[in-house]
C-alpha cells in the first residue's frame, strides 16, 4: 500500500502544536512495577496525567466534533456530564480513534483550582509535618524560575535552576548509574580533558591578573588553552582527586548534573555501620537539591497564582480574615498504636495532618480523626484549612494543612452551603419556591396598577 504524499504545508501543520497532540508521558515508576501483579487495577487513577485531556463545546459535542480527524460516537460521548476525553491514539492501525474518559484528572484540576492555593517550592517532608519549615516561596519567583540560561552561566546560576540536562545522582539505582557511566560519561573523556584545560587556563590567568594587580601592573602574560599540556591535566587531576567537593563541582559543571545536598541526619544503617570514607559536596541553596528536581515545571500546570496573600470577600460579611476552609474526607483515622497521622482527602488529593500539639491531634471527644464509625452515612468529613502545596520530584502533589481551622471561618463556610445555623445564630430562612405563572400574574397586576396611577386606563 502506497502512502499518500503530504505537502510541505500539510507536514508543517501536522507537526505544529495547534494541530497535533503532545506525546504521552511515561507512567509512574510505581505503577509500572505493579503492572505485573494481580493487584494492579486498569481503572485506578494514576499519580499524574500521562495523556492530554481535551474537551469541546456543547453544540459541537452533539455532532461528535472534538476537533479530531473523525467524529466520535455520540452514544459514548454525549451521556457524560463531564465532556473530557483522554486521546490515546488519533489514528490507530484499525483506523479508529482510541480514547477514554479524562474526567478523573480534569475534575481534580478544577477542584484544586477552587482552593486558590499557590504552588510553593518543596521543603523537607519531616520539617513540613512538624510545622517548623513549611514551604512558602512561590515557584514563579525570578531567582528560582529561570530556563533561558546561556551555557557559560549554568554553573554560576545552579541555585536558580530547576532544569538540568544531567541526572540527579541520588535518585538513580545502581543499574541506572552504571548504564549512565557506560553510555554517557565514558565516551566523553576527551571532552572532559579539554574542559579541564580551559579550567586550568582560566585559573592561571586569574592568578596572573591578581599578581599583576598587586604589583600595580596592567599587563600580564595570558595563558591559552593550547599551551596547556596533557601532563598538566594529569597533574591537576592528581591534586583534586582527594578534594571531593572540588571534583564534584567540576564533574557537575561538565555534565550539568542536578545539585546534591548532604544528608543532615544519619540513617540507622549508617549509625550501626559507619562508612570508612566520607564524601562531601559544595553547599547549595537550590530548593530541589534534597529530593531532586521536578520532571516538568515545578507548578505542574496546576496553579499560576504567585501568592496566597489575598482576601476572600463574602457577599454578606465582607472581607474575611481567613480563606474559606474546605471539607475533607477522612480516609484513615489517626492510629494510636503506630502514632501515624490521619489520612485526609482534599480536592482529590491525599494529605496528612500535621504532627505536634494541635487541634487535629486532640485526645478529648469523639473526633472523626481518631475514631472510625462504619455506620456514618457517606463517611466522616472534617473542615480543614489548606496552607501550601508543592510538587515533589515524582510528580506528586503534597498539600500542607494548618494546625487548626478558625471557628468563625468554618461557620461562614457551612452557611454558604446551607449547613447549620448562621454565624450569629440566626435560623436559616427557607427559600419559597414561586412558579412562573404566579410571577407573571403579579407582574401584570403591577403594570395595570401603574397605568391607573398615571391616568392611562381606558375608563378614565
Amino acid at each position: 500500500m502506497v502512502s499518500r504524499s503530504v505537502s510541505p504545508g500539510g507536514a508543517l501543520l501536522r507537526a505544529s502544536r495547534m494541530f497535533s497532540m503532545p506525546a504521552p508521558l511515561p507512567p509512574p515508576a510505581a505503577e509500572a512495577a505493579q503492572a505485573t501483579f494481580k493487584s494492579h487495577s486498569d481503572t485506578a487513577t494514576s499519580a499524574y496525567p500521562t495523556h492530554q485531556v481535551i474537551t469541546t463545546l456543547s453544540h459541537a459535542r452533539k455532532e461528535g466534533d472534538w476537533g479530531l480527524k473523525r467524529p466520535l460516537p455520540l452514544r459514548s460521548t454525549t451521556k457524560s456530564s463531564t465532556p473530557m476525553l483522554r486521546i490515546k491514539g488519533i489514528d490507530t492501525i484499525e483506523q479508529i480513534t482510541d480514547y477514554a474518559s479524562g474526567a478523573d484528572h480534569g475534575l481534580t484540576l478544577l477542584k484544586f483550582q477552587e482552593l486558590g492555593l499557590p504552588i510553593s517550592t518543596p521543603s523537607s517532608f519531616a520539617s513540613s509535618r512538624r510545622r517548623t519549615d513549611a514551604a512558602t516561596r512561590s515557584v514563579f519567583e525570578d531567582d528560582i524560575d529561570r530556563t533561558a540560561i546561556a551555557a557559560k552561566d549554568r554553573a554560576k546560576l545552579v541555585d536558580q535552576r530547576w532544569r538540568f540536562s544531567g541526572p540527579w545522582l541520588a535518585g538513580m539505582t545502581p543499574g541506572d548509574f552504571k548504564k549512565y557511566l557506560a553510555e554517557r560519561v565514558r565516551p566523553r573523556r576527551a571532552a572532559f580533558r579539554m574542559f579541564l584545560k580551559a579550567k586550568i587556563a582560566r585559573d592561571l590567568n586569574e592568578t596572573a591578573r591578581l599578581k599583576a594587580l598587586d604589583n600595580a601592573e596592567t599587563e600580564y602574560d595570558k595563558v591559552t588553552v593550547d599551551s596547556i599540556l596533557e601532563d598538566d591535566v594529569t597533574e591537576y587531576l592528581r591534586n583534586v582527586r582527594n578534594q571531593n567537593a572540588v571534583l564534584y563541582q567540576l564533574v557537575g559543571e561538565f555534565l550539568d548534573l542536578a545539585p546534591l545536598k548532604q544528608p543532615t541526619e544519619l540513617t540507622t544503617e549508617q549509625m550501626l555501620h559507619p562508612p570508612q570514607h566520607t564524601y562531601s559536596t559544595h553547599d547549595t541553596n537550590n530548593p530541589y537539591a534534597e529530593h531532586g528536581p521536578p520532571k516538568t515545571h515545578p507548578s505542574a500546570g496546576l496553579s499560576y497564582i504567585r501568592t496566597g496573600a489575598y482576601m476572600d470577600n463574602h457577599p454578606l460579611y465582607g472581607p474575611q480574615k481567613e480563606h474559606k476552609p474546605v471539607e475533607a474526607r477522612v480516609l484513615r483515622p489517626r492510629s494510636q498504636q503506630s502514632y501515624s497521622s490521619a489520612k485526609l482527602g482534599v480536592a482529590g488529593f491525599v494529605t496528612e495532618t500535621s504532627e505536634g500539639d494541635n487541634a487535629h491531634n486532640q485526645k478529648s471527644g469523639k473526633s472523626p480523626l481518631r475514631h472510625f464509625d462504619p455506620d456514618l452515612k457517606n463517611g466522616a468529613k472534617v473542615y480543614v484549612q489548606p496552607e501550601t502545596a508543592s510538587v515533589n520530584s515524582d510528580g506528586k502533589l503534597r498539600i500542607v494543612l494548618k494546625d487548626s481551622v478558625d471557628a468563625e471561618a468554618e461557620l461562614v463556610a457551612r452557611e454558604l452551603i446551607g449547613d447549620g445555623e448562621g454565624i450569629f445564630g440566626q435560623q436559616r430562612k427557607e427559600v419559597e419556591v414561586v412558579s412562573q405563572s404566579t410571577i407573571r400574574k403579579s407582574y401584570s397586576t403591577k403594570l395595570s396598577q401603574g397605568a391607573q396611577d398615571y391616568g392611562l386606563n381606558s375608563a378614565n
